[in-house]
């Protein structure tokens, strides 16, 4: 950081990116570019909804985490969590053997 931002005068200045301050050092670095977001793990985690189901979303994201390479879980999950509960609601109302759901006889 130190050797990108010019002139800084308090540590405030070197945690400033585009005008706007950010708590840590850390985040001023994910917002100037400096450290590899998560967005390659979303990504995966996007394209594979279109073909997997929620049980091998899920089994992904859990293999994403345990390879630690993801550097914001919480963001990780934020932008993901939509995908892999999707189908725990259609789940659950078919073990409850809910009546709303119809059933593919074959």
């Amino acid at each position: 950081m130190l050797t990108v931002v010019k002139g800084p005068s308090s540590y405030d200045d070197i945690k400033t990116v585009d005008n706007i301050t950010y708590p840590t050092f850390r985040e001023a670095c994910f917002a100037s570019g400096f450290l590899a977001d998560d967005r390659e793990y979303i990504e995966a985690i996007k394209e594979a909804k279109d073909w997997g189901s929620g049980y091998y979303l899920r089994k992904l994201f859990v293999t994403i985490l345990l390879s630690n390479c993801v550097d914001n879980p919480q963001l990780f999950w934020q932008k993901t969590w939509e995908w892999l509960s999707d189908d725990i609601q259609y789940n659950q109302r078919k073990i409850a053997r809910f009546p709303g759901i119809k059933t593919l006889i074959l």
